[in-house]
Order: C-alpha cells, then sequence, then structure tokens
C-alpha cells in the first residue's frame, strides 16, 4: 500500500507498506460537497484553515490539542506550487517545458523529492493503465484547447504531427536521480524529444493533499478532513465522533431548481474519495457530446457513456491519477482496470462508483447506470 514518509531532510515520499492506514481522496472534475453534519458546537471545538490554492479554493478542518499554523499549510502548499504548476512561470515544470534541447539534461536539486516521487508513481500507474494515464498529454489539451475550445480548427495532421513525442517513457523523456549514477550530483532529466512537455495535474492535486494530511499527522493530529479543489482525504472523525461524509454529484449539466443535485453519499473512515467527471465540460458536434478529456494513447477526445466515476485507494494521489485513467478509459475498460488494480493490490482498499449515461435505455426517473465495486455495493447511501 502506498505510504506517506519522511526522509531525513523531512521531504515528502510516497512508499508501498502494508501496515499503512487506508486513505483515500476525491477528486471532482466539476465540484464535491463535504456533508456538515455537526449541531451547534464551540468554534473552539473546531480549527479550520481555508483560502485559494493551485487556481482553486482549499479547506482543512481538524480538531483535538494539537494545532499546525497557516504558514505550515502555506508551505507545504508552495512547494509543490514552486514545481509543478504550469500557471506559474517561475514554476520548475514550466522552465522544464521550456527547454528543447536533446544533447544536455536539464539539471536540478530535487530536496523535496516531489518530482521523484510523482515521477515513479506517473510511471508505474501509467504502466497499469496501458498507457490512459500519461503526464505529457500537455501538448494534445493545449491543442485541442480547454474545454474543446480549439476543436473545430483541429484537424488530423496535427494531432499525428503530436502524438510523435507523446508518451511518458525514456524514448520521450527520462529522469536520472543522484545515487543512480555515481556521476550525478543533481536530478537530472533528459528529453528524446525536445518538444515534450509535462501536466502533472491530475496526480499533482492530489499528493498535495497527502502531504497537508502527513503535515497534520506529524504534528499529532488525528481527525482531519482536509479538501483542495474537490479533493478531499480524511482521517479519524467528524466533531460529532461519526465518519466524515462525502456527497457525490448527480452527473447533470444544470439544475433549474438551483444548487447542485446529489446521487450519492460515502462514509469515508480513514479514507478519501475522488470523482472525475465529464458532464459539464463537453462540446457538442453535430449532436453529439465529445468529452473535454483527451486520450493520450489516440490523442483525440475520449468518447464513451462514462459520466463520472468515484475512486477510493491508498493516497490521494492514487485516486487521483486512477479517476483521469478511467475517465479516458470508458465504462468497459474502465472498470476491467479497477477490477485488475484490486487482483493485483490486495490490499490497497481501492473502491469505485461508476455514473453511466443509460442511452437508449434512459427514462425521466432512470437516466443512468451504475456500477460498484462489491466492497461499496452496500454501503453507498443513494439520494
Amino acid at each position: 500500500m502506498w505510504r506517506l514518509m519522511i526522509s531525513e531532510d523531512n521531504a515528502q515520499v510516497l512508499k508501498r507498506d502494508t501496515n499503512y492506514i487506508a486513505v483515500a481522496t476525491l477528486k471532482v472534475a466539476t465540484v464535491f460537497v463535504v456533508l456538515n453534519l455537526y449541531s451547534c458546537t464551540s468554534p473552539s471545538s473546531e480549527r479550520i484553515h481555508s483560502g485559494e490554492a493551485q487556481g482553486t479554493t482549499y479547506m482543512i478542518k481538524y480538531t483535538g490539542d494539537e494545532s499546525v499554523t497557516q504558514l505550515q499549510v502555506d508551505s507545504v502548499i508552495e512547494s509543490m506550487d514552486v514545481e509543478m504548476n504550469t500557471w506559474r512561470n517561475d514554476a520548475r515544470i514550466s522552465k522544464l517545458n521550456n527547454f528543447t534541447r536533446e544533447d544536455v539534461a536539464f539539471s536540478f536539486d530535487d530536496h523535496s523529492k516531489i518530482w521523484s516521487v510523482i515521477w515513479e508513481l506517473s510511471s508505474d500507474i501509467r504502466t497499469d493503465s496501458d498507457g490512459a494515464f500519461d503526464p505529457t498529454v500537455k501538448p494534445l489539451v493545449d491543442l485541442w484547447g480547454f474545454g474543446l475550445q480549439h476543436v473545430d480548427s483541429v484537424d488530423s495532421t496535427d494531432v499525428d504531427s503530436i502524438m510523435r513525442f507523446v508518451g511518458f517513457g525514456p524514448e520521450n523523456i527520462d529522469l536520472k536521480e543522484p545515487g543512480a549514477s555515481r556521476s550525478l550530483s543533481e536530478t537530472q532529466i533528459f528529453k528524446g524529444d525536445g518538444r515534450t512537455q509535462l501536466d502533472f495535474n491530475a496526480i499533482a492535486q492530489g499528493y498535495t493533499v497527502d502531504m497537508l494530511i502527513h503535515l497534520l499527522m506529524e504534528s499529532g493530529i488525528e481527525n482531519a478532513m482536509v479538501e483542495l479543489g474537490g479533493e478531499v482525504r480524511c482521517i479519524g472523525l467528524n466533531l460529532k465522533g461519526l465518519p466524515w461524509r462525502i456527497a457525490v454529484d448527480k452527473p447533470v449539466t444544470n439544475n433549474r431548481a438551483g444548487g447542485r443535485p446529489l446521487q450519492a453519499i460515502l462514509e469515508v473512515n480513514n479514507a478519501s474519495v475522488c470523482t472525475s467527471g465529464n458532464y459539464r465540460k463537453f462540446k457538442e458536434i453535430d449532436g453529439v457530446r465529445v468529452s473535454h478529456t483527451i486520450d493520450p494513447r489516440t490523442g483525440y477526445p475520449a468518447y464513451h457513456a462514462l459520466l463520472s466515476v468515484t475512486i477510493q485507494a491508498g493516497s490521494a494521489a492514487v485516486a487521483d491519477a486512477y479517476a483521469t485513467a478511467c475517465m479516458v478509459l470508458g465504462p468497459k475498460d474502465g472498470r476491467a482496470f479497477i477490477e485488475r488494480m484490486l487482483r493485483e493490490n490486495p490490499g490497497e482498499s481501492i473502491e469505485a462508483l461508476f455514473i453511466i449515461d443509460a442511452g437508449v435505455n434512459a427514462t425521466t426517473d432512470v437516466p443512468f447506470e451504475f456500477w460498484a465495486t462489491e466492497g461499496w455495493k452496500e454501503d453507498i447511501i443513494w439520494l
């Protein structure tokens, strides 16, 4: 099971460990809801940190005698931003993406170990998902535009040209760490094709949540909820001494009555849940909805009936990436992927809920089909 560890230089590192308490994440591409089930209680019973980060918002709630400072929270978020935020020109990933040389390495000191951890985890999940999860998808996303805004101007020649340097592997881009070779004093990234670019957003936000939870746990906090951009991880119990409850959105594009309709509620026991969906981000072409999710294996938007997928996994980073992979794979292949991960990793408490467009079988009362792993079938509270 993936475990968060602290190295001697206080770095956050994910490692496998069968003794690790199961945790999970909630990544909602559109929205998440943490159900606040508290009655009237003293404000001093609960501490809250909230604000803006990584182009979205975050909230941290915890109880107990121990605490962390806002400066500590900001420091953790900044440590990720300065490495992986593609919207920041001063971030290391932006500098790497602008680095086009193939004859020399892009060298730097990965003191935080963020690069080595995310790189290794991304490589593993790309292999496990048969390429459905791939951080080198960035040039394709740029081609199609945010929300497929460039869809009318993209042709097959453009896609074929970019696909030549898409693929998270040593033929396009490779990372070597100090220690792997006695001659290396810094982390080095080599580009086989100078045009290859990276975007770890589908795993880095989840890893930020893991880092924040680790900060709380290292400070002696046992009951907490961390949410960043819709990704949630919970430990212990809420203020009423009950499991944290996370609501999953109903995958509809709008709600005339206002608010956000909910599909289900999940009780989160030392776990997290990540929900990704594309039902609010799509483009309609000739009457057909085309997903904003780009398939890095084909270079084209994913086309299938899967509206949203909710994943529980051993860490926020893993749940984040698995949800993205499933939204690329679709309902059939996504289910096969999750079932295979369950067989190969029996100790990682992986669970999933798929909400699928019922298509020709849809009715006003039953517009969706559902699939859930065995561990969740009896636990989901349907609304």
